[in-house]
């Protein structure tokens, strides 16, 4: 598609330039999320880990990106089979396979977002003249700023999550029924949102007893990007909307361009309030009662906002917050 094309090529184009400000000639990345942001392939599911391995390359040289797979599912437009290298238990066939990509054996700084003692033996090998460099916060910084595309896949996200919120609130409300228990209310939402395409959670889902309402709280990622809602639905009046508690609009108002940790620590009104970063999943800054306090916020960020019973996806622009995680219409 068009807009995978351009944001895929947007994204790349950010790390690229990012890399060039920090004189870094190769980016390897392990982190799965990092190596979407940064290539647009979504490899295929394995049973093993990949933290610490040469999962995605970045070359500043040629402006390629290089992922670590044997198939081409996933493979974005603006990659070809070229790009890719397989997977293999043999360490020497490994490493042929990372000489062969053009760029990488005259690097002279190498960065990482994890490194092994292990990756650093091997890059002393394929790059000797290469100093590794931690540049998992480059990643950080990259990602912290979400482009306009982004917010538009974030909020498409949370609308899915609202179905799955209100199938979890009415399933099996019929008073000829017996109420059902929290476990069926999740596979109810479970359901829901799989219908919608979405199979992969970013959140363990939560259907809890609170009182004579239901807490409820869902977490997705949906074309790569990370949709959530947290709700107290009254099994009464099942459809969340008018009838469940306000949004913690306090410190949801508190979310501008400039806002330190400590402002936000001021607006919350209840213990256990968390602010932290959305996009390709759980991202940086991490603020509550005890962390992130110095942390600053600036515009076109985006942050997961709980405080109490209710949990909502905001949008901070230089004209303060904007919710992402409102009601659609659809889920009415």
């Amino acid at each position: 598609m068009t807009g995978d094309t351009s944001l895929i090529a947007a994204r790349r184009d950010r790390v690229l330039a990012a890399m060039a400000e920090r004189e870094i000639d190769v980016l390897v990345l392990g982190r799965q999320d990092d190596a979407n942001y940064a290539s647009g392939m979504h490899r295929l599911w394995t049973a093993g880990t990949r933290p610490f391995g040469a999962g995605c390359l970045v070359v500043r040289e040629t402006g390629r990106t290089h992922v670590l797979s044997g198939w081409d599912t996933g493979l974005p437009p603006t990659m070809t089979w070229d790009d890719l290298f397989p997977s293999t238990w043999n360490p020497r066939v490994m490493a042929a396979n990372l000489a062969a990509i053009p760029g990488l054996t005259d690097a002279k700084r190498i960065g990482t977002d994890e490194v092994s003692p292990s990756f650093r033996r091997a890059a002393g090998r394929l790059a000797p003249d290469a100093d590794v460099v931690p540049a998992d916060d480059l990643m950080a910084a990259v990602r912290r700023h979400k482009l306009p595309a982004e917010i538009d896949r974030i909020r498409a996200a949370c609308a899915v999550v609202w179905h799955g919120v209100v199938a979890a609130a009415t399933a099996g409300n019929s008073p000829d029924e017996p109420p059902l228990t929290n476990d069926q209310r999740i596979g109810a939402a479970v359901l829901a949102m799989g219908r919608l395409g979405a199979t992969i959670p970013s959140s363990a889902p939560i259907v809890r007893q609170d009182g004579a309402d239901t807490f409820i709280d869902l977490g997705m990622i949906v074309d790569g990007y990370e949709g959530g809602l947290g709700a107290l639905a009254s099994l009464r009046a099942p459809i969340p909307g008018n009838e469940a508690p306000e949004p913690p609009q306090r410190l949801i108002d508190s979310c501008r361009p400039g806002a330190t940790g400590a402002d936000l620590a001021a607006a919350s009104e209840h213990p256990g309030w968390l602010v932290r970063g959305v996009g390709m999943g759980f991202e940086r800054p991490v603020i509550d009662a005890t962390h992130g306090h110095a942390e600053t916020l600036d515009a076109d960020m985006v942050v997961s906002v709980r405080d109490g019973n209710r949990r909502e996806i905001v949008h901070i622009t230089d004209n303060g917050p904007a919710l992402l995680s409102g009601r659609p219409e659809e889920a009415s």
